[in-house]
C-alpha cells in the first residue's frame, strides 16, 4: 500500500526575513533564492498571472489545491490538485491561476548539481517539461509526490541540512522521471466556467497588467473598459474568476509590495506613494485592515525577527 507524505506545517514563511523584489531583465527573471542557499520556495494562495519569462533554474510547481495553467512555447498543460509539473532552465513560460488556490513553487539552482552531466545523459529529463500525475506515471507518482512533499517540509521547517536533504530529492525525482516513459501529451486550455476562453485570455491580460501597474490609480472603470465589459459584467467576472473583487485584489497586491518596502529604510509616506496611495492615512488604514498591525508595528516586528 502507497504511503503519502502530508504536509506538516500550515505557517509557510521564509526560513530567513529578508526584502525580495521580483527582477526581471528584458524576459530572464533572475532569481533571487534564500540568502546562502541555491534554493527558494513560494506558497501562493492569491491568483496570479506571469507573462512569458525563463529563468537559469529548474521550476516545480506542486498544485496542492486548485488548478493552474501553463503556457510554454509547444503548447499548454492544466495542472489540477495534487500534480507535479518540472519546468528545466531556460524554457520559456507563463503561468496562471486565475481563482483561488494553494501552490507550491519550487525554484533550485542546477549549478550544485552540474558534475552529475545531467545535460549531457541520454536518458536525461532535465531538458523537457514533464507533468507527473497518477495517469501518466502511475508506477513512480507517489515516489515523486513524495519527494516534493518532503522537499517543502524541510525547507518551511529549517530543517538541519535542509539544503541537501531539498537536492537529494530532487536527485531522485530526476532519477525516477528519467527510468519512467511519461506520455508527454498537451493539454488544451479548459477553464472550469462556462465563459468563453476568449474570456479567459482577457482576464490573464488583465492581472499581468495589475502586476505591472498596480501603483497606478487604477480604477473599476478603467478595468472595465480596459477588457471591453460593462461594469457591472467585469464585477461579476472578476469575481467568478478571482473569488474576490476588483479592489480587494488591487488592495491585496499593494500590501505585497508594501511589506517588501518595509523591509527597507524607506519612509511611511514613501512607502504609501509607492504603492498607489494618495496619503499616508489612507495607506495605513489599509495596510492594518489586510495585515492586521499598523506599518510601523510590522517593520518593527521584521527587525526584531532579523534581530533574532
Amino acid at each position: 500500500m502507497e504511503i503519502l507524505h502530508e504536509l506538516n506545517t500550515k505557517e509557510y514563511v521564509q526560513p530567513v526575513s529578508s526584502p525580495y523584489n521580483r527582477v526581471l531583465e528584458g524576459p530572464e527573471e533572475i532569481v533571487q533564492y534564500l540568502p546562502g542557499s541555491h534554493v527558494r520556495i513560494w506558497h501562493n494562495e492569491e491568483p496570479n498571472a506571469y507573462q512569458n519569462h525563463y529563468h537559469s533554474c529548474i521550476e516545480i510547481i506542486y498544485m496542492h489545491e486548485g488548478d493552474c495553467i501553463i503556457k510554454v512555447p509547444d503548447g499548454s498543460y492544466t495542472l489540477h490538485s495534487s500534480e507535479i509539473i518540472m519546468i528545466p532552465p531556460y524554457m520559456m513560460h507563463q503561468i496562471a491561476c486565475l481563482r483561488p488556490m494553494k501552490q507550491f513553487i519550487i525554484l533550485m539552482d542546477t549549478e550544485p548539481i552540474t558534475g552529475f552531466n545531467l545535460y549531457s545523459s541520454p536518458t536525461s529529463t532535465i531538458n523537457s517539461i514533464l507533468l507527473c500525475n497518477k495517469e501518466n506515471c502511475p508506477q513512480i507518482y507517489a515516489d515523486v509526490r513524495n519527494n516534493v512533499i518532503d522537499m517543502i517540509n524541510s525547507y518551511f521547517t529549517n530543517l538541519n541540512m535542509w539544503e541537501v536533504e531539498t537536492y537529494s530529492h530532487l536527485l531522485k525525482t530526476l532519477s525516477l522521471l528519467s527510468r519512467t516513459s511519461i506520455t508527454r501529451e498537451q493539454n488544451d486550455i479548459h477553464p472550469q466556467s462556462d465563459i468563453s476562453k476568449e474570456h479567459y485570455d482577457k482576464f490573464f491580460e488583465l492581472l499581468q497588467y495589475i502586476e505591472r501597474s498596480y501603483s497606478e490609480q487604477l480604477t473599476l472603470d478603467d478595468m472595465a473598459n480596459h477588457v471591453g465589459f460593462s461594469k457591472f459584467h467585469f464585477e461579476r467576472l472578476f469575481k467568478e474568476y478571482t473569488g474576490t473583487t476588483f479592489y480587494d485584489y488591487l488592495t491585496n497586491k499593494r500590501m505585497q509590495h508594501a511589506k517588501q518596502l518595509l523591509a527597507t529604510n524607506m519612509g511611511i509616506t514613501d512607502v504609501a506613494f509607492s504603492c498607489g496611495f494618495n496619503n499616508q492615512t489612507s495607506f495605513c488604514r489599509s495596510f492594518k485592515k489586510v495585515c492586521g498591525c499598523p506599518p510601523t508595528e510590522y517593520r518593527k516586528r521584521m527587525k526584531n525577527d532579523l534581530n533574532a
